[in-house]
């Protein structure tokens, strides 16, 4: 497909646009929809183009295209896709079909309407029925399906854990270390030994503290009171970068998976275990190779003066978070940790000055509930326990905290590149729809032009104990940026930060490994040449990047196997009754979370009393003839409709049904009221163009592609506390 005529680049509203004498071309993402149409979708969504299925050609859903159009009236486009800039799906997981010489699959997402021609040479003996992970090696032709190979067989239904398997394939996330990475590991030399260069805090009463079932012990700490009233608190994190060193195979492959990841029922380590749960785990009684960080600390929470360097540790004794707990709160105290009591008891004293000391420059600091799915041995979800963060978690997150700021401030005061964690201020855009959002409420909502993290903190202090402080989290956290990796500092808007990084846990974090060479590096070589500076500049750039991507797609990861896992659960208990708030309201209905963490969609069609639309200017779903309104935040009983496991959506309908026989008849009129629906639409061309995007949007879509609207109206499932655990079943540390 290509276009005739000669075609020049102009540049219209902030978008890039190829103009012909006669006709308009648009360059957008196209996503597919139903097996009949799509859309081509711009950055701003303002241009978003109807694409029947004939004229998408081979086009997939994602594929970066050029749409001609075709047809236009007012703001509603028609077109045909005439070009293809960039493939999309270059894997894809689906269900393999053998035929006598050759084999298709068809993929999972239904957005991808093509099936994918598989040469028997090349489908690694799966047979009928196999979930399978696929490499496309041929795009699709007019007149030719997509050819590829089977990289992974998955499994086959009936096997336990092949529902988390798939999602681990959709993601691209690896089942096991290349043999060379493996055998790498292996061979490096386990023996730690006191070197000139290193300090020995072999003597000190250090103590790791972490989640019972942690195996990936990568920090920590001790602290002594100092005569002038001053404290010392040392943070002691397993030196990786000793072993893992730039270019290896170890180091390749660490870099390409960029993050640990923390799925629901497994960890996917970045490094093999070998290193994470071994010769670099801090274990209780063993030498170990540590970067320590090492400060003074005065009475309002200011770091004096530090040390930074490589060490030799040994770890006096291991704690988990439960009996710190229990030996702070209730007083039951261990016989075997009663002597690291009065140190343990001066952490939680500095872990409250530092934490005051953050609040005091403007730290905004959310309190959200945060679950854990409880699974059996054959991965069957069994219950949702809330986690409780305590003082434990406390002590060690502002350790974590201080030590990471402490870092990024030495390295920035090189003068040399280095690697930040930022936090961007957050856009003038957010801010305003959050004015709108939260204009029922009489609160101080931050300012649009230049917003402060004491603002946003003074907001929640306000919202705190009242109605509206779900509602306040929600909305002020969804507000603000995503936190990311950078070699330009930016600061750090949530710890209202000027300089913050990470550097405490290499064992899981790209980023950190690459702040601990950079200390190595500098301690050696404080002033780097101009040409080598520029080559690490550029090197640590491209790092960030990528391990910024890697990160997000770790948080999609986990989040899909919690809601996979989740739908399992919901299951059994269709027909129960629940009480519920709506954490979410779009076009086509309202999210609601149970008090025990689940989620789930009552579409808009289940609201019988009237007929409700999506209010922009509040933020509300407002009934035409009533007058009534659905904001976020309120209360609503809720019955549990349907379970889909495939797609990990979860449907209520609004009130209390009182019998199954009840909830089968208003899910019969509903899928009528549809297949009505789908009828009109099929009338022809002319009411096909009548709809826009939002309206085709099939209820019935994943639950990722339910999340549409705004990206204020519509929070759902990523209210984490950003707590700092590193092991199965722990906290992870997003800061």
């Amino acid at each position: 497909m290509k276009v005739k005529g000669e075609t020049r680049f102009v540049v219209f509203q902030g978008k890039q646009r190829h103009m012909t004498e006669k006709v308009a071309e648009i360059t957008g993402i196209y996503k597919g929809y139903t097996r009949s149409f799509g859309f081509v979708v711009t950055p701003d969504g303002e241009d978003d183009v109807y694409v029947a299925e004939e004229n998408r050609h081979t086009a997939m859903s994602n594929d970066k295209v050029i749409v001609k159009i075709t047809s236009s009236v007012g703001k509603r486009k028609e077109g045909t896709i005439v070009t293809i800039l960039e493939r999309a799906n270059e894997t894809l997981v689906g269900t393999y079909d053998r035929q006598a010489h050759f084999g298709f699959v068809t993929p999972d997402d239904p957005r991808l309407h093509e099936d994918v021609y598989i040469p028997l040479d090349k489908a690694l003996n799966a047979r009928t029925g196999a979930r399978v992970a696929v490499k496309i090696t041929a795009w699709p032709q007019e007149y030719q399906k997509a050819e590829g190979e089977i990289t992974e067989v998955l499994g086959y239904t009936g096997d336990k854990d092949l529902d988390v398997k798939v999602i681990m394939a959709r993601h691209g996330l690896p089942f096991s270390f290349p043999d060379e990475v493996a055998e790498a590991a292996d061979a490096l030399d386990k023996t730690v030994s006191l070197e000139a260069g290193l300090a020995d805090y072999r003597d000190r009463q250090l103590i790791t503290i972490d989640s019972e079932d942690a195996k990936d012990l990568d920090d920590a700490v001790d602290v002594v009171r100092l005569s002038n009233g001053h404290y010392r608190l040392g943070v002691y994190i397993a030196d990786v970068s000793r072993y893992v060193k730039s270019g290896s195979v170890i180091d390749e492959e660490a870099y390409k998976r960029g993050t640990s990841v923390y799925l629901v029922d497994r960890v996917i380590p970045m490094l093999p275990e070998v290193l994470s749960n071994g010769i670099c785990s801090l274990n209780a009684g063993e030498d170990r190779y540590s970067m320590a960080c090492v400060m003074e600390i005065d009475e309002t929470g200011l770091v004096v003066s530090r040390h930074i360097g490589p060490a030799v540790i040994r770890v006096k004794r291991r704690c988990n978070y439960k009996e710190i707990r229990k030996a702070l709160e209730d007083g039951i105290i261990p016989d075997d940790l009663q002597p690291f009591m009065p140190m343990i008891e001066d952490l939680r004293d500095l872990s409250k000055i530092l934490k005051d000391m953050r609040l005091r420059r403007g730290a905004v600091d959310f309190e959200f509930p945060e679950f854990k799915i409880i699974l059996d041995e054959e991965g069957t979800p069994l219950r949702m326990e809330e986690r409780q963060r305590s003082v434990a978690e406390r002590i060690v997150e502002e350790a974590m905290l201080i030590a990471n700021e402490t870092v990024s401030t030495y390295l920035e005061g090189t003068g040399n590149p280095t690697v930040f964690r930022i936090h961007e201020i957050p856009d003038k855009e957010r801010i305003e729809m959050m004015k709108t959002v939260l204009s029922v409420f009489n609160l101080p909502v931050p300012s649009a032009e230049n917003p402060t993290p004491e603002e946003f903190q003074l907001l929640l202090e306000k919202a705190a104990g009242t109605e509206a402080e779900q509602v306040v989290q929600t909305i002020a956290l969804r507000a603000m940026q995503q936190a990311r990796y950078a070699t330009v500092n930016a600061g750090h808007f949530g710890l209202a930060s000027e300089s913050y990084t990470h550097f405490t846990s290499p064992i899981r974090r790209y980023p950190d490994l690459l702040v601990h060479r950079l200390l190595r590096k500098y301690a050696v070589h404080p002033v780097v040449k101009a040409e080598e500076k520029a080559a690490d500049a550029l090197f640590l750039a491209n790092a960030a990047d990528h391990a910024s991507v890697r990160e997000r797609v770790a948080v999609e990861a986990e989040r899909d196997t919690a809601d996979l896992k989740k739908a399992q659960y919901m299951k059994p208990f269709i027909g129960e009754s629940y009480e519920s708030h709506i954490t979410g309201i779009t076009g086509f209905g309202l999210f609601v979370s149970l008090d025990d963490g689940i989620e789930g969609l009552v579409h808009i069609s289940y609201l019988r009393d009237d007929e409700y639309i999506f209010d922009e200017g509040t933020y509300t779903l407002v009934g035409c003839r009533s007058g009534r309104r659905y904001r976020l935040g309120d209360a609503m009983t809720v019955t549990l409709a349907s379970v889909d496991t495939e797609r990990c959506e979860i449907d209520f309908v609004p009130g209390r049904i009182d019998s199954l026989e009840d909830l089968q008849t208003l899910l019969a009129g509903r899928k009528a009221k549809k297949s009505g629906k789908k009828t009109e639409k099929k009338s022809g061309k002319k009411d096909r163009k009548k709809g826009q995007k939002k309206e085709k949007i099939p209820s019935s879509q994943s639950q990722k592609s339910r999340k549409k609207g705004s990206k204020l109206s519509s929070v759902k499932g990523n209210s984490k506390k950003n707590g700092k655990g590193k092991g199965k079943g722990k906290k992870k540390h997003r800061r």
